[in-house]
């Protein structure tokens, strides 16, 4: 069925791009961004490739069909496309279309700073003004090599990537009908593999935790306590605040914007978390920050200081703050008995858009209180276990 002139208005946007056959060949191609254009495919030695005739209403149904009709009889070697544009726009005009689509995607304002701000800071100075049809492969590879100087492989990567992705819509929307940008990771050392953080058995916790009571600095061994009994990310124990605190104290929320998934997570605290802040609050409850350094008063603990802790304590290699995530993900698993979602939900960190919704809908609470009860509990009898007896 042939297309009408309404049928081609009343075409919107949708999340993919979409056609709309006319007959005979002839497509209208509707991008996400609401972009409309007349194209055709055919076939060029043994290859398929795409014509693109011009963009709607710039150039009218009827006109499309004129130009599909012309181009149909003339050999496919001498074909020749009509130009969408003049003068095509330059790599940043594309970049902005396309991040204005992109960002959004993104819950995590640090994430979307970052994607537009690689872009900037590595492609915008040699390609940003470039027309997007004119450039070459062997320019792209030139950008991406010297984003990997200095040792930003991953960097690197990121920009490749998010180059191709813009390219890709460019094609997408119809401004070029193919481009040079894939696999450019091709041309770039491989990511290194991270390697897991260090965590200890569960068969070691009861000695660490041991090592840990006996820790001199009361702040950074409360600390350490706490970090064992909520398993968070180090960050969001470091900037942990007692205006966090609800419900008496027996539930703390961190807020989407210390959160890796910009999302806020509610953390319900077991009777022995509630015992190790009352100590912490002797210490630092006429400060923001519960953590307060003892050195630089009114900043949060350094990154380096529980890592640093654990070293004096004899754990260099065998154990990181952040391997408390892994203890406690590893044992709640195998020994608690709590659904596997109950688990998840407490280790990452996926709750609604607020704080007001996350504390009061937060999915599974009831179940994940018992769980950070057991988990203490489990802890107190791992330590108990590793202490000497009495004798009599």
């Amino acid at each position: 069925m042939s297309l009408t002139v309404k049928a081609v208005d009343a075409a919107k946007p949708q999340e993919r791009p979409y056609k709309l056959t006319d007959g005979g060949g002839l497509y209208l191609f509707v991008a996400p961004t609401g972009l409309k254009s007349w194209r055709a495919n055919y076939e060029l030695n043994g290859k398929q490739r795409t014509r693109t005739y011009g963009r709607y209403p710039a150039m009218t149904l009827a006109q499309a069909r004129e130009a599909h009709t012309q181009a149909k009889s003339t050999p496919a070697e001498a074909a020749t496309v009509t130009p969408i544009a003049k003068v095509a726009p330059t790599f940043k005009a594309i970049t902005e279309q396309w991040l204005k689509i992109k960002l959004p995607s993104l819950s995590n304002g640090k994430h979307q700073g970052q994607v537009a701000g690689t872009l900037e800071r590595f492609a915008y100075p040699a390609i940003g003004k470039l027309p997007i049809d004119q450039i070459p492969r062997t320019k792209l590879v030139e950008v991406v090599q010297a984003v990997q100087k200095g040792g930003r492989v991953e960097t690197a990567h990121r920009v490749a990537g998010r180059i191709a992705a813009v390219f890709d819509y460019a094609q997408d929307v119809g401004y070029i009908e193919s481009h040079g940008a894939a696999g450019l990771v091709r041309v770039l050392q491989p990511r290194k593999v991270k390697k897991p953080m260090a965590s200890i058995p569960p068969g070691e916790a009861g000695a660490l935790l041991a090592a840990i009571d006996g820790y001199e600095e009361p702040v950074t061994r409360l600390g350490l306590q706490l970090l064992a009994l909520t398993f968070v990310r180090v960050g969001e124990m470091r900037g942990m605040r007692w205006s966090e605190l609800r419900e008496d104290g027996t539930v703390w929320v961190v807020p989407a914007d210390r959160m890796k998934a910009g999302l806020p997570h509610v953390v319900p605290l077991s009777q022995q978390a509630r015992a190790v802040l009352e100590q912490l609050r002797v210490l630092t409850g006429d400060r923001n920050l519960v953590l307060d350094s003892p050195l630089r008063p009114g900043h949060a603990l350094s990154e380096n200081t529980f890592l640093f802790a654990l070293y004096r304590l004899g754990y260099r290699g065998r154990m990181t703050a952040h391997g408390f995530r892994a203890l406690a993900s590893t044992v709640l698993n195998e020994q608690s008995g709590f659904a596997h979602d109950v688990i998840e939900r407490q280790l990452a960190h996926r709750e609604t858009d607020t704080v007001r919704a996350a504390y009061n809908r937060a999915q599974y609470l009831d179940q994940r209180r018992g769980l950070m009860q057991w988990w203490a509990d489990w802890l107190d009898r791992q330590r108990e276990s590793d202490r000497p007896p009495v004798s009599a």
